[in-house]
């Protein structure tokens, strides 16, 4: 016997003539196909991933599982309509606490309609997407047998702005009732749901570690659904805290999209209007050969004050030739015994020409071991993407070094000046560096030295 689920908290909801999601009394949640290409698109995810060796048994726990496709009677009396079985994923739960969440700084992807993507730009701007890189999109909260459940209504969600979003995360924590705006949530179960090795942060963690490592997916629009138990913490049992991925309609396969276009210089005479993951074109009729050239690494930067080193990064934003190419630039100028911080890029590996001078340039691994290399003028070293690298002069003269990293917007992310504020001098610095004695603490383990 299908039914409209008790505990949906947001999507498209079945009843009074309207298509929607149904479960039966086994354990299965029947998901309508969506229109267009969608409903085929997330069937072709859930078949893909439910065959593919490549994920790993851990990963597999926060995703529905698939039994296939089944015609049923549509919750909108239209009849036999194709729907995805899946699990039903509270099946086993009497009354729980869910929270949606929409993941994702964007929720378009690239082979989308012109249309599609200015609906989702509106939506991303309108809500907490673009500015916390997720929102929530629905919610019940249990509050006890007489009261049962606060649900907030879809406008009011969607209303919900930074500090709404933080208020509804300490309230789905707490014990104190959700709907009474004169107390302050107590948050009394966030160390058992949220905290812990078993919690939902936890599980987010491991969940991210996978995300940034795998390139079989991009997992485009997706949702995270929370949930727990409050009546088990309140019997002193656990909450069955755990989180599930969900809506998996815009997924495509892993891919390196290419360019649709020869050449796409950027337009530096229009304000940006639309943020997407790049920047806009020129007009093709207003593409001219200065384009691909730039001049902004062509003098020495000031390296008169701590740590003597300067720092020029050419990104497409000032280099318009260099848009849609994958590609940054910098040039770092070295006085005697300048320094480049300890930094990361989370975007891009970086390959490093000595043009002048000597320098000592290294990185330090996810397994805390240092790599480190002396290069002459005319040596090349690379620093792989994300990982923590530095450099400076052992030389006696002015160095100069040019970079090329894999991304247009490369970031840098960098270790504060403050770190190292007790040393006296450069020369300390420096020492601290290259001395293997001094590398091999507690926060590094090894060292490997070429020269």
């Amino acid at each position: 016997m299908l039914k409209v689920p008790d505990h949906q908290v947001a999507g498209h909801k079945a009843g009074k003539g309207k298509l929607g999601p149904l479960v039966d009394d086994s354990g299965c949640f029947y998901k309508p196909y969506q229109c267009d290409d969608r409903g085929s698109k997330e069937v072709a995810f859930y078949t893909s991933f439910s065959s593919n060796t490549k994920i790993p048994a851990h990963i597999r726990r926060f995703f529905p599982v698939f039994y296939g496709t089944k015609l049923v009677e549509a919750s909108d009396g239209s009849g036999l309509s194709p729907h995805i079985v899946l699990q039903d994923l509270v099946s086993n739960r009497n009354n729980p606490s869910i929270m949606d969440i929409k993941i994702g700084a964007r929720t378009w992807y690239p082979q989308a309609s012109d249309d599609y993507i200015e609906r989702c730009f509106q939506k991303d701007r309108e809500t907490t997407t673009s500015l916390l890189g997720f929102r929530i999109s629905g919610l019940q909260i249990y509050e006890n047998k007489e009261s049962g459940f606060w649900k907030p209504v879809k406008k009011l969600v969607q209303a919900f702005n930074v500090e709404d979003v933080q208020l509804v995360l300490r309230k789905f924590v707490s014990s104190n009732s959700p709907t009474d705006s004169n107390s302050v949530p107590d948050c009394s179960f966030a160390p058992s749901v949220y905290g812990g090795s078993s919690g939902i942060l936890a599980q987010l963690l491991e969940l991210k570690e996978w995300f940034e490592d795998q390139t079989i997916y991009n997992l485009n629009s997706c949702s995270v659904l929370m949930v727990y138990e409050k009546e088990s913490l309140l019997k002193g049992t656990s909450p069955g805290a755990e989180i599930k991925l969900v809506d998996f309609a815009h997924v495509i396969e892993g891919t390196d999209f290419d360019n649709l276009q020869d050449i796409c210089p950027t337009d530096t005479t229009k304000k940006q209007t639309i943020f997407i993951n790049g920047l806009p074109c020129k007009s093709p009729d207003r593409i001219f050969a200065s384009d691909f050239k730039s001049t902004k690494l062509r003098d020495a930067g000031d390296t008169d004050k701590f740590p003597y080193s300067s720092l020029t990064l050419v990104t497409a934003a000032d280099f318009p030739g260099l848009n849609t190419l994958g590609l940054s630039i910098a040039r770092t100028d070295l006085d005697v015994d300048g320094m480049v911080m300890p930094h990361t890029h989370p975007r891009a590996s970086e390959m490093l020409f000595v043009f002048k001078g000597v320098v000592i340039a290294g990185f330090v691994d996810t397994n805390r071991q240092v790599f480190q290399v002396m290069l002459k003028a005319g040596e090349v070293c690379v620093f792989p993407r994300g990982l923590l690298h530095f450099g400076f002069n052992v030389g006696y003269e002015f160095a100069t070094v040019f970079s090329v990293l894999n991304s247009q917007n490369p970031g840098v992310v960098s270790i504060s000046d403050a770190a190292f504020s007790d040393f006296d001098t450069i020369d300390d610095l420096v020492r601290k560096f290259i001395s293997v004695s001094a590398l091999d603490d507690k926060s590094i383990r090894n060292v490997t030295l070429s020269r």
